[in-house]
C-alpha cells in the first residue's frame, strides 16, 4: 500500500478510502454524499491505497473513462459500489492489521462460504453482500 488510512473511527476511513474531506466523518455526511455521486477521484484514492488496481473492476472503465472526461459525479450505482468495497476494505484492513497484499488476497480469492464467489465481487453486487463479507471478516 501507498497510503495507510489514519483517520479514528471505520465511518472517517472509509471516508478517508474515498478521499472525501475530514468534514465528511458520520454516517449520515458520507450516506449524502454518496447518494449525490462520488467523484472519479474516490476510484483514484482507492487504486492509490491499494497500490495497484484489483483483478475485478470495481466499477466498469467505461464508467470511469466518462465521468473523468466529462467531470461528472459517478452515477449513484457507481458510488454504492464504491461505497460498499470502502466499507468492506476498512474491516479487513482493521482485521489484517493493515497488510495490503493480505487484504486483496482475502478479497480477490474464491471463498467457500460464498458458493466460491471471491469476497470482493459479492461486496460489490450490493449492501447486502458487502454486509456478509464484513459479517464473515468479524465473525
Amino acid at each position: 500500500m501507498n497510503d495507510k488510512l489514519t483517520r479514528a473511527t471505520e465511518v472517517e476511513r472509509v471516508s478517508e478510502l474515498l478521499g472525501l474531506p475530514e468534514e465528511i466523518n458520520t454516517t449520515d455526511s458520507l450516506n449524502a454524499k454518496v447518494a449525490n455521486g462520488l467523484l472519479v477521484s474516490a476510484v483514484e484514492k482507492i487504486f492509490d491505497v491499494l497500490a495497484s488496481r484489483p483483478e475485478l473492476n470495481i466499477i466498469s472503465d467505461r464508467s470511469f473513462r466518462r465521468a473523468k472526461s466529462e467531470k461528472l459525479p459517478l452515477s449513484a450505482v457507481n458510488s454504492q459500489k464504491l461505497f460498499d468495497f470502502a466499507r468492506t476494505y476498512v474491516v479487513a484492513d482493521r482485521i489484517h492489521h493493515g497488510n495490503g497484499p493480505q487484504i486483496m488476497r482475502f478479497l480477490e480469492k474464491p471463498n467457500p462460504n460464498f458458493g466460491g464467489a471471491a469476497p470482493m465481487a459479492l461486496a460489490i453486487s450490493s449492501p447486502a453482500g458487502a454486509d456478509a463479507v464484513i459479517e464473515l471478516l468479524i465473525s
